[in-house]
């Protein structure tokens, strides 16, 4: 049976999986994680697309890519409520969870894993009828004697490498405050500018605020990767969401202004063009008033001369007549 149905075409949601669940990588790409759930949010189908390829690496024989897939499927259903905790709720889905559960081969880090998203998912959905068959794994996983605390996912499947110097304390709750502080102060610079007017790409202040939360980002990152605390990772992850928030509307912004940019340059051609037509139909309004000008001159000096000078009107003498002469 094929994994995708006739109405799924794969996008680059699949992409993503096959390169984050790949049994070659050794810990899981949170912000490859972060891309999957952002694609989730924004399509119709592509919350069943995940879920079904998800759903076969669960059931893969490979412990690493069975962990992964595990650890993109929790991740979904905490940030992407509305559009995939529906699927958690698949008959087929819940079948294979049961089986996975209840199975005596799967690998103990298999089983770990599985503990901890089962009794997250039915805190969430255990009173939810809808969700019976998430019940129903997380109860034989509970018989089995299979507990959460049972972390060997933590390892992250690295190999044992030599003692090394302890490592630095990290302040989780710190570096969101400071995230989620640089996505504010980055928000409102955005909401005070207008992308028609100002390229928001050369503004010094907003790509200083731009720069700092993509360096929170990668803060936030490098916490979830090995974070084992269930708040601190909601809490983590929530502060990226409002990262993520940000990007978008600095991005939306960026091409509001390259539509404002062309339109100005398109008017600007369009006014040009219309003043070089009114200079064109001006010129040939004087062409033609000129050869008008031209042709009435031509007419006029072939024309024949015209005498001008009438004779006055004189009195003349009568005429001698014959009676007169004979008188003499």
């Amino acid at each position: 049976m094929p994994l995708f149905s006739k109405k799924i075409v794969p996008t680059d949601i699949t992409a993503s999986i096959e390169k984050a669940t790949n049994s070659s990588v050794t810990e899981l790409d949170w912000a490859l994680v972060f891309q999957i759930c952002d694609s989730v949010n924004s399509t119709d189908l592509g919350a069943k697309e995940a879920r079904k390829l998800l759903q076969k690496k669960m059931i893969s024989s490979d412990p690493k890519t069975q962990v992964l897939a595990l650890e993109i499927l929790n991740s979904l259903a905490e940030n992407c409520t509305a559009k995939f905790q529906s699927q958690l709720a698949a008959k087929s889905f819940s079948e294979d969870l049961y089986h996975l559960a209840s199975s005596k081969t799967t690998d103990d880090r298999v089983h770990g894993k599985l503990a901890q998203c089962l009794e997250t998912w039915n805190r969430q959905f255990g009173t939810d009828t809808n969700f019976g068959g998430i019940r129903r794994a997380y109860d034989v996983m509970m018989n089995v004697g299979v507990t959460p605390t049972q972390k060997r996912t933590s390892q992250r499947f690295r190999q044992p490498s030599l003692p090394r110097e302890p490592p630095k304390p990290v302040d989780v709750k710190g570096d969101i405050e400071l995230a989620l502080n640089s996505a504010q102060l980055f928000s409102q610079t955005l909401s005070f500018t207008d992308p028609t007017v100002e390229d928001i790409s050369k503004n010094e202040l907003i790509q200083e605020f731009y720069n700092n939360c993509k360096q929170a980002q990668q803060t936030l990152a490098s916490h979830l990767e090995i974070c084992e605390d269930s708040n601190d990772i909601s809490y983590l992850i929530n502060a990226n969401n409002e990262l993520l928030s940000c990007f978008k509307s600095y991005d939306e912004m960026l091409e509001q202004h390259a539509v404002s940019e062309a339109t100005v340059n398109s008017q600007s051609l369009h006014n040009r063009s219309t003043r070089n037509d009114e200079q064109q139909q001006q010129q040939q309004q004087q062409q033609q008033q000129h050869e008008e000008l031209v042709s009435t001159s031509s007419s006029s000096s072939a024309a024949p001369p015209q005498h001008l000078y009438q004779p006055r009107n004189t009195l003349l003498p009568p005429p001698l007549t014959p009676q007169r002469m004979h008188n003499e």
